[in-house]
């Protein structure tokens, strides 16, 4: 019998034209701001006015399928406040089952400054890198044994991504971008077979801001509220609604719901936390972030039946 996943993935190639979420997902997105976007920034900019950033993420998507879709990320940044650019690269892998992609990507992005009286600020980005895409296509279970694949190929393909963001007095931020803008089939040839798929443009948009909460835990507390929204066409409207604490100098937390608008409309608890670590481990002009985010379906959807999801970030700032 085959397993679950075969089936996906066999289905997943048989369709000429993918009309899913095909770029990965983050549930703590607003530590890999650079990755959604190019043209944002790291809130360690805004916040500690840090110019420098490492993060790195690990995600899991529905842990009780076996071979699920898993991602992994490491990014940096750089803020040159002299030249009104941001700089910055990262890795991103993306697998599930027998199929994965690693893209290499560099960023830019232009800082046009606005106001007088009030701090306004645009930037315009860029990401510029490729990716390469693998396809275990001889391990998958086809349901005719005959015309099954015998290769595992790879391909390399460019990919381009444009965003807009702006901030405003350094407390609300709003954002747009295509991570992904290329509409390029992806082509496996294995024999006199071929298995295509379409890749197809995602739009992201981002809107949130900062909330001083002195009465929560000390001077440095703040509340941050944010939607994320992620449209592909012919796919589902996704929807991130969070709200992130920093409860005192040491301890940040926080809680969302996720939301798919299809024909059969999901929605999806998060609760996050995490530590901040400077001068607790010696660190005077930089500071350790670490976060864990827990995700837990709560209605009758394919995800409640292959599990939660979780992830774990690591960021590291200086000046």
């Amino acid at each position: 019998m085959k397993t679950l996943t075969s089936l996906l993935v066999a289905c997943f190639y048989l369709i000429n034209s993918c009309v899913a979420q095909q770029t990965p997902l983050f549930s703590m997105y607003r530590d890999q701001r650079g990755i959604l976007n190019p043209a944002a920034y790291s809130n360690n900019y805004v916040l500690n006015n840090r110019t420098m950033n490492l993060s790195g993420a690990w995600h899991v998507q529905w842990w009780n399928l076996p071979e699920s879709p898993r991602t992994q990320s490491l990014a940096w940044e750089m803020v040159s406040d002299a030249k009104n650019s941001v700089f910055g690269a990262h890795i991103l892998n993306d697998q599930t089952g027998k199929i994965a992609q690693t893209g290499v990507y560099g960023r830019y992005a232009y800082r046009i400054k606005m106001g007088r009286r009030v701090t306004k600020t645009l930037l315009i980005g860029l990401n510029i890198g490729a990716v390469q895409y693998r396809a275990k296509l001889n391990e998958i279970e086809f349901p005719d044994p005959n015309s099954a694949p015998t290769e595992a190929p790879n391909l390399i393909k460019p990919d381009l991504g444009v965003g807009v963001f702006y901030h405003h007095s350094d407390r609300y931020y709003a954002g747009v971008s295509i991570p992904q803008t290329f509409g390029l089939s992806t082509d496996f040839q294995s024999g006199d077979e071929v298995f295509s798929i379409k890749r197809i443009p995602h739009v992201f948009a981002v809107v949130g801001g900062y909330w001083s909460t002195p009465w929560l835990g000390n001077e440095t507390s703040f509340v941050e509220p944010s939607i994320w929204v992620k449209y592909a066409a012919n796919a589902p409207l996704n929807v991130d609604l969070n709200l992130r604490a920093q409860v005192s100098e040491l301890i940040w937390a926080g809680v969302g719901v996720n939301s798919g608008f299809g024909l059969q409309p999901s929605a999806t608890l998060r609760f996050e936390a995490g530590l901040f670590l400077g001068e607790q481990v010696q660190l005077v002009k930089s500071q350790i972030k670490t976060g864990f985010a827990f995700d837990l379906p709560i209605t009758q959807s394919v995800g409640k039946n292959f599990g939660s999801s979780a992830e774990i970030g690591v960021v590291y700032t200086w000046r």
